[in-house]
């Protein structure tokens, strides 16, 4: 890359960095800081899943179930260890790495839909799992009293969670780096050779169960982590973090972003989050809303908004709504 390249990088993600630390100096009310959280766990999630199922096309509908794995490993430790919130976090995201290795399994085999309902499968085995081990899950009733995370004597929920909020922002800022980092390096254009055409990839010696193994363990550490935040952030953990609700959402945040684009998810965050929460009140009316909103997108721009600012004649928004290279830049990067 350029050195006029390099500068116009860095001054991007500072002013991505700037913009995350003074949002909630802007807006100071409670509830519109829980929206800021909300959008920066399920930005971070959708990061996670956008991996798989964008940049390498597996139809992965498991990413939920590492969501809710990372929250009951964080709600568990905490509860019955002991053990420091802090380092319960992380974990979360160690144990969603091990359940994606049993996830992956039917990538190995299958191709397509198939790979969906397999992965979609697991998710609803994990629930069952929870259900068969009150003991320790706390069965239908779930976790509760779940320790807050506390900065000394300072706990994140003071002002208006203002503490949570930046931990949230923190962590989807290192997500975003990290997708970023992972779209173009080596791993990143062989994924994209094998999405696209995976006889061609294979022929030039990419592995595609290594590279797909990778990636799922990359997305599984992601949506890991997402969870324990998620449980420390509400106090409580129960099976709806497997729900079909979540999964729904998740995937309204992606298709409205733009699959494939690393940007793309956080804006699907941004633009969900805050049309669910003005909806809230209309009942079955909010998903109707979502989901027109999604269809005219996608009849305008069918790459969602990052493709809409692709298409925009002012060069930054191309620069900030850039996707991963094409095939063609895996050929030439060879």
């Amino acid at each position: 890359m350029s050195a006029m390249g390099n500068a116009r990088a860095w001054s991007g993600w500072t002013l991505y960095a700037i913009v995350l630390f003074v949002l909630p100096m802007v807006f100071t009310d409670p509830h519109t800081r829980l929206l800021l959280i909300l959008i920066t766990m399920y930005g971070m999630l959708a990061q996670g899943w956008n991996l798989t199922l964008g940049f390498a096309g597996i139809f992965n509908f498991a990413q939920i179930a590492f969501f809710g794995v990372g929250a009951y490993t964080a709600g568990i430790l905490a509860t019955r260890t002991g053990i420091d919130p802090w380092l319960a976090l992380p974990i979360s995201g160690v144990s969603a790495v091990l359940a994606s290795l049993v996830a992956f399994l039917p990538v190995l085999r299958l191709r397509g839909i198939y790979v969906g309902l397999a992965t979609y499968v697991f998710s609803q085995l994990c629930i069952y799992l929870v259900l068969g081990q009150a003991g320790l899950t706390g069965g239908s009733n779930g976790i509760v009293g779940i320790p807050r995370l506390t900065l000394g004597e300072t706990s994140l929920r003071a002002d208006g969670r203002v503490g949570y909020y930046y931990l949230g922002a923190a962590l989807l800022f290192a997500a975003t780096l990290l997708v970023r980092l992972i779209t173009r390096s080596t791993l990143g254009l062989s994924l994209l050779a094998i999405r696209d055409n995976e006889a061609l990839a294979t022929s030039r010696g990419v592995s595609r169960v290594r590279q797909h193994l990778i990636v799922f363990m990359i997305g599984a550490a992601v949506a890991g982590v997402a969870g324990g935040f998620n449980a420390f952030l509400n106090g409580v953990v129960s099976t709806d973090v497997f729900g079909f609700g979540y999964l729904t959402l998740l995937l309204s945040m992606i298709f409205l972003g733009g699959s494939g684009s690393v940007y793309g998810p956080i804006a699907g965050a941004v633009v969900v989050t805050v049309v669910a929460d003005a909806l809230q009140d209309a009942g079955a009316w909010r998903d109707i809303a979502i989901a027109m909103l999604i269809l005219v997108v996608l009849w305008v721009a069918p790459k969602g908004l990052a493709g809409l600012a692709r298409s925009l004649p002012i060069p930054p928004l191309r620069r900030a709504g850039a996707a991963a290279p094409t095939p063609t830049t895996v050929k030439e990067k060879r």
